[in-house]
């Protein structure tokens, strides 16, 4: 797409905008560096955030110290000096801020000696890349002051941030990041103070998204961007909606098809929350031309990245599909009461005891398992092609799933003993290793993410349930690895602790079916991948509900009950659907 005018020429327009020192090759957090007046700002500090502590008080006791220097951590400043001022000058030199992060809730503070006392609950963490974990812990944190020129100084700060619960509740907000598996965009959400600037914000996170992705995601994921590309003067520059991202020499090596990458990955992880319309890319002060750059203008619009790297894939329609006595119909929900008409074939004839039901994303095949959860069969939606049994002579099959490339996955087998298998072009069976998750108590529902990077699973383990989440690793061959729990059970948030199933309704946050425990009802929630937020939807379903199936494009939802009897829950109404069904399936 080529814009039809001229970007105007950089250098004095692009330099007035405050500079970020962010955290050499790990940190996304911008901590140091000058703040120079942007034009139209009125702010005297563009990156400071609710500060409402100011320096050391004379004669403050050890208590008021501790207290003031938790205060100014918990507020976000550039290099966070007035937090350093309530430091020794050797504990002031060595502490960083630009490690780990621990969010927490205070109960007290106390005064023993030559030490404070902290005690409180840790609510969660932030990693050395921003990335959250949920915590639900007690916490201690003991803070060793000494006299300094006669005034008491901590002489032995905790590592990293202490961040109260309230200020991070306000003054940090949620972020993604955007990496490459498999040919997609795969998000990772970050968080980060909420900086006043735009151009602030910008320089942070793709700070943050060259310094790669987390410990957690990196074995299934990659970076266009090559190691060592560094922010050229530590900031980026908005005018008029277009980001100047201006990189260092190692991105002028990069060819077509991986700069189109990195433009995808810097496009998407600035468009949501900065709201830029294009990206010029420069390498010391040149235009870099990249695919889909304006001829004139080199710049990028967000308009020129593929639809196929978006990491929600396209959908093709909205179909509902349901077992009904055995058959598979197709729900057509704009009547009153829904109509439904069987698919062609096999299928729409009720010839096999189906128990669950997958569409692909193309809306082109179905699965189904069948005979008491032990085969695994597949076939067109529109044809009387004939059904194929893929898999058969197993046990407990749970509900299969297509991915967005048109794998069909599928995990069966007694508790401690499950195997996860994928049938890839068309029928070829690949075992897939994953001991970590499938030797552990047992998987009762699973769902791939929409850019297929990631797995939620439900797990019961020693009488309780558990969401978590598993990478899906593509390399010379699949691996699904590394369980990550998504705590559902955090004193400060909706406590979920019975699931039945499990979906995802955008890149990054689930839909779970579920209830604090078995005297209540089921009711959906609305939970962040890193569980950082988890809201209850209000709206409760039958007591007998077991199954969720939801459309991504719309986040519209179909549960359904073991009486046979579903319900649809759109824009948090919940109204009853189609009776007698057994199961439901949107394409995906």
């Amino acid at each position: 797409m080529i814009w039809g005018h001229r970007v105007r020429r950089m250098g004095a327009a692009w330099a007035a905008l405050a500079l970020l020192a962010g955290l050499v090759g790990c940190v996304a957090v911008p901590t140091a560096g000058p703040i120079r007046k942007v034009e139209g700002q009125r702010f005297s500090c563009q990156n400071c955030v609710n500060v409402e502590v100011g320096p050391p008080s004379p004669g403050a006791d050890q208590q008021e110290i501790v207290d003031n220097y938790l205060r100014a951590t918990s507020n976000y400043q550039p290099n966070y000096s007035i937090a350093k001022q309530f430091l020794t000058k050797a504990a002031a030199k060595d502490w960083s801020p630009e490690g780990e992060a621990k969010i927490y809730r205070r109960r007290s503070l106390t005064a023993s000696g030559g030490q404070v006392i902290l005690e409180g609950q840790l609510i969660g963490n932030l990693d050395e890349h921003r990335s959250y974990t949920a915590a639900d812990d007690p916490l201690t944190v003991s803070f060793r002051l000494a006299k300094e020129e006669g005034e008491w100084r901590i002489a032995e700060p905790p590592k990293g941030l202490l961040i109260a619960e309230s200020s991070f509740t306000r003054f940090y907000s949620s972020y993604t990041l955007y990496f490459v598996s498999n040919g997609h965009l795969v998000p990772e959400p970050i968080h980060l103070p909420n900086l006043l600037s735009q151009a602030n914000t910008a320089s942070a996170l793709i700070k943050a998204l060259l310094a790669g992705p987390s410990d957690w995601l990196r074995p299934a994921v990659r970076s266009a961007i090559p190691p060592n590309t560094e922010l050229s003067g530590d900031a980026v520059t908005i005018i008029d909606g277009v980001a100047n991202v201006p990189l260092n020499d190692p991105v002028r090596r990069l060819d077509d098809e991986q700069r189109q990458l990195m433009a995808a990955q810097v496009i998407h992880t600035l468009r949501k929350r900065v709201g830029i319309r294009g990206v010029l890319f420069t390498v010391d002060q040149q235009p870099l031309r990249m695919p889909g750059g304006d001829e004139t203008s080199f710049v990028v619009p967000v308009e020129a990245i593929p639809s196929k790297l978006d990491p929600i894939p396209f959908v093709a329609g909205d179909q509902l599909y349901a077992v009904r006595s055995g058959a598979v119909q197709k729900v057509r929900a704009g009547s009153a009461p829904p109509a439904v008409e069987p698919v062609a074939g096999a299928f729409g004839k009720a010839r096999f005891p189906i128990d669950s039901l997958a569409v692909s994303f193309d809306n082109t095949d179905l699965a189904v398992v069948s005979d008491a959860r032990t085969a695994l069969r597949r076939g067109p939606t529109e044809s009387d092609e004939k059904v194929r049994t893929v898999l058969s002579g197993q046990r407990n099959l749970l509900r299969p799933q297509f991915s967005r490339d048109g794998e069909l996955w599928v995990i069966g087998g007694a508790p401690g003993k499950q195997r996860m298998t994928v049938f890839s072009d068309g029928s070829r069976q690949i075992n897939v290793p994953a001991p970590a998750l499938l030797n552990l108590g047992e998987i009762t529902a699973f769902r791939i993410s929409p850019d297929g990077s990631r797995m939620a699973l439900i797990r019961k383990l020693s009488g309780t349930t558990q969401l978590g989440l598993a990478r899906i690793n593509r390399g010379d061959k699949i691996t699904v690895d590394g369980w990550r729990e998504v705590d559902t059970t955090q004193t400060s948030r909706p406590r979920l602790v019975r699931m039945q199933d499990v979906a995802w309704i955008d890149a990054t946050e689930l839909m779970v079916l579920g209830s604090p425990s078995s005297a209540f009802a089921p009711q959906t929630y609305r939970i962040s991948q890193d569980a950082s937020s988890i809201t209850g939807g209000g709206v409760s379903t039958s007591r007998d509900a077991e199954e969720l199936s939801v459309l991504l494009r719309t986040q519209t939802a179909i549960v359904v009950g073991k009486s046979g009897q579903s319900y649809r829950i759109d824009a948090g109404q919940l109204t009853p659907f189609v009776d007698k069904v057994s199961a439901v399936a949107y394409p995906g």
